[in-house]
């Protein structure tokens, strides 16, 4: 893509990245950078954050996905001690999937580890957009009961990091982190990109 239309930094203007090292490390850190156990490298007020991933997620410029990610591991990584832990992203349901059809945030967490496992957390049933509801009580009864665990024994006892673009009420973070649990997981944070 780079050939026929030339990367250019949304922060700058700089050719070659789509989200240059100078703009990411200008990136404003989140006002509550952990709040349940969700981690977030930034807020979602923060106009290039906000901007990179309304370009992953509505207009599949894939390429969004790498200086996100690199945000997660410049502020959030030094903090995981566990070589070991396993990466799973907040899946998308059928029908957005068949929409967008990739997963931005198994695209982000793909530039974080090696280690991702995709087979095993899996959105049930459609919910609708928790962008429209605002508060956290219609949140979480919007997402509950939403996921569900195969291939449980790739998780038996072990730490998972949950990796999700945006967090705003950690609803979503939230009834994950408790399936997983559920499933034998060991210990299970969240990391995201910003909090709404």
């Amino acid at each position: 893509m780079g050939f026929f239309f030339p990367q250019k930094c949304i922060g700058c203007g700089n050719k070659n990245d789509i989200l240059c090292r100078k703009c990411i490390d200008k990136i404003d850190k989140p006002t509550f950078l952990e709040l349940n156990n969700v981690f977030a490298a930034s807020d979602y007020n923060d106009i290039l954050v906000k901007k990179a991933i309304w370009l992953l997620k509505y207009r599949g410029i894939r390429e969004t996905a790498e200086p996100l990610a690199e945000l997660i591991k410049i502020r959030l990584l030094e903090k995981i001690k566990d070589k070991e832990t396993a990466f799973i992203p907040i899946p998308l349901s059928a029908k957005r999937m068949k929409e967008r059809c990739f997963n931005q945030t198994e695209l982000i967490a793909k530039h974080i580890s090696d280690n991702v496992i995709t087979n095993v957390l899996y959105k049930m049933k459609e919910t609708p957009s928790q962008v429209a509801l605002k508060d956290r009580r219609k949140r979480l009864q919007n997402i509950k009961g939403s996921f569900g665990v195969k291939n449980a024994e790739l998780i038996i006892n072990k730490n998972i990091i949950l990796i999700d673009d945006v967090s705003t009420t950690g609803a979503t973070m939230a009834e994950a982190k408790k399936i997983l649990k559920n499933a034998g997981a060991k210990n299970v944070i969240g990391l995201v990109v910003a909090r709404g």
